[in-house]
């Protein structure tokens, strides 16, 4: 492979990107929605401007979830979604775009699709999945990998996003 491949490799493995993304997606998710429900009985400026610090925090935490698709993308040279792993990375990306999309409505669904996210890139770092980048299976090599599977993949973190904020909404 290219020096650049080698390069890009080992960076990947020495940040471990999806298996910190787990913990930090968690961590911002679960506070950005106590201050969000907070929020919802006491109108504040200083809750507001701590529900834009996480917000932009959440969304600093894609933009690593994009690097670290894109890294496998190149060192593989195939789309990140042949395995169950990347399956499970790529939902997770997924989850959190459907939250940056709709997030204008409201900032809640960006929490909850930052929680579903983590729970999914937890998943993820089971140890029956493997995280381990390898060729893709001849079946797979095809130009419907991209098209077919990206679009039916993705439609799951659309769907948990809608699932999460049914149960939020019968909750709250």
């Amino acid at each position: 492979p290219p020096k650049y491949k080698i390069k890009l490799e080992l960076w990947y493995n020495k940040l471990n990107v999806f298996s910190n993304l787990f913990m930090y997606y968690f961590m911002v998710g679960i506070f950005l929605l106590i201050l969000l429900i907070i929020e919802m009985f006491y109108k504040n400026k200083i809750i507001k401007h701590f529900i834009k610090f996480f917000i932009i925090l959440v969304l600093l935490g894609f933009l690593v979830h994009i690097t670290g698709l894109a890294s496998r993308w190149i060192i593989s040279g195939h789309a990140p979604w042949s395995n169950g792993y990347e399956s499970m990375i790529y939902i997770a990306f997924a989850t959190l775009l459907s939250g940056v999309i709709f997030m204008k409505k409201s900032s809640l669904t960006l929490a909850a699709t930052a929680l579903v996210s983590s729970m999914l890139l937890m998943v993820a770092h089971l140890n029956w999945l493997d995280p381990e980048i390898t060729n893709l299976v001849p079946v797979l090599n095809s130009y419907w990998l991209m098209i077919h599977v990206s679009m039916i993949t993705a439609s799951y973190g659309f769907l948990a996003l809608g699932a999460l904020l049914g149960f939020l909404s019968l909750w709250l």
